[in-house]
């Protein structure tokens, strides 16, 4: 059983979970988490610059699921402690169904809200 470092706290509502190839992928209404064995990596949507589907023409045919997630910041957690980086590329297996709920509040946090102009 793999044990992945956990965060202490979610900045939204948990809405997926998902292991694929021994990664966990976390999805709440804020923020993206992916956990190895050895390392948490944790976005927030504000911190998010794309999502892009890998082209299955570049690469092997079962990276079909293979998305680029491309963020101006994220916080490394491993067994040393918690780390911020700057701008970082992830690669992720994502389940289709899970992208497009990614995608969705995804998009839904770039949204201007009715306050702001």
């Amino acid at each position: 059983m793999n044990r992945f470092i956990q965060i202490k706290s979610l900045a939204g509502e948990l809405k997926r979970t998902e292991i694929r190839r021994g990664i966990s992928y976390k999805l709440t209404t804020k923020e993206f988490i992916l956990q190895r064995e050895d390392q948490t990596y944790h976005i927030l949507f504000e911190d998010i610059l794309g999502l892009i589907q890998r082209d299955t023409a570049d690469g092997r045919p079962d990276d079909k699921g293979t998305h680029k997630i491309i963020t101006n910041k994220i916080r490394v957690y491993n067994r040393s402690g918690v780390f911020e980086k700057g701008a970082a590329t992830l690669y992720a297996s994502l389940s289709e169904s899970f992208c497009r709920l990614f995608l969705d509040y995804l998009e839904r946090s770039h949204l201007p809200t009715s306050g702001s102009q």
